[in-house]
């Protein structure tokens, strides 16, 4: 172990290199692919405190126990009252990377953002601005598709309008867990030009992500059962809507990736084999909720994936 003058010498080090990948393009490609990767992993090792494993898979309450700062700001952006964003900031100062960070819950208002909060700390600690929107679910008024797609819309330009000094927003990835992996990718397919300036999405990824809405919905668990009621209807009422929201058959400019649990009841395997634009991510032994608890191999696993999604739109961007 280093001590801890030459400790602190090398977080800050690391964070710099953080803030020097956001605010210039073409840092990492200076270094030979496979050194800036090496270089990355390692500090985000040093910035993470060694921490002893959970064992996977993790439940929700497992989850729901954890503990997590406070965000730097929240911010009202329309007038109902899940019409809010949380925002986390790396500690320090420099410019950021962005991850939009989407909470999943079946699309339905029993979820809120809260279970996600130690992972957006945690991102936060390791380096990234995180926001977190809240949205309007089913069983609150405007609530379902596509009343929660507008909304995230709107959070999303609030990120815009806010033109923080510390967020680089031309550096922005949108990730979403389970019905918000969902969101996300939807949002990932939007045309860019819609985004208001300085905000760019560059790349998405999908958290035990709802790809193909159709196939959901014939489903029988707790979770599939609620796909027509926030639709309006079931694929064969609703065949419009259905193509519209389903990620799997949108297009995308944007490097796509997908988390996989081989021990997920809630979102199937087939999920992620639906949307072949997208580079997947398997993990043998984690569960449903591994992805967003900050203790767990799937936690790493995820981070590294945000890294090479990143490097790989940077990397599109110079050739």
């Amino acid at each position: 172990m280093p001590d801890s003058k030459h400790d602190d010498f090398f977080r800050r080090a690391c964070s710099a290199l953080l803030q020097h990948t956001a605010a210039v393009p073409r840092v990492r490609w200076w270094l030979p692919r496979i050194a800036a990767r090496v270089t990355a992993l390692a500090c985000t090792a040093m910035l993470s405190p060694p921490l002893k494993a959970a064992e996977m898979p993790v439940s929700f309450d497992d989850v729901l126990v954890l503990d997590a700062r406070a965000p730097n700001e929240v911010i009202r952006y329309g007038s109902e009252e899940s019409h809010t964003a949380a925002l986390w900031l790396p500690p320090g100062q420099g410019v950021h990377p962005v991850v939009i960070l989407i909470h999943g819950g079946c699309w339905l208002a029993e979820f809120d953002m809260g279970h996600l909060r130690p992972l957006a700390s945690r991102l936060a600690r390791d380096g990234y601005a995180v926001y977190t929107p809240e949205y309007r679910r089913v069983g609150e008024e405007g609530g379902g598709w596509p009343g929660t797609a507008a909304d995230l819309i709107l959070a999303i330009d609030a990120l815009a309008a806010l033109r923080h000094p510390r967020l680089a927003l031309d550096r922005t990835v949108v990730a979403g867990h389970s019905a918000g992996g969902h969101l996300a990718l939807w949002l990932a397919a939007r045309d860019a030009a819609l985004w208001r300036p300085p905000l760019r999405l560059v790349a998405a990824l999908g958290l035990a992500a709802i790809t193909d809405l159709n196939a959901y919905a014939r489903g029988t668990n707790s979770c599939e059962v609620a796909t027509p009621l926030f639709m309006g209807g079931t694929p064969e009422e609703r065949p419009r809507q259905y193509a519209a929201a389903s990620p799997h058959v949108l297009s995308y400019a944007i490097p796509l990736g997908l988390m996989v649990g081989g021990q997920d009841p809630i979102v199937p395997a087939s999920q992620a084999e639906a949307l072949a634009a997208a580079r997947t991510y398997h993990l043998d032994g984690a569960g449903h909720f591994d992805w967003v608890h900050p203790d767990t191999e799937a936690f790493g696993a995820m981070r590294d994936a945000i890294f090479d999604l990143l490097q790989s739109a940077l990397q599109g961007e110079t050739e």
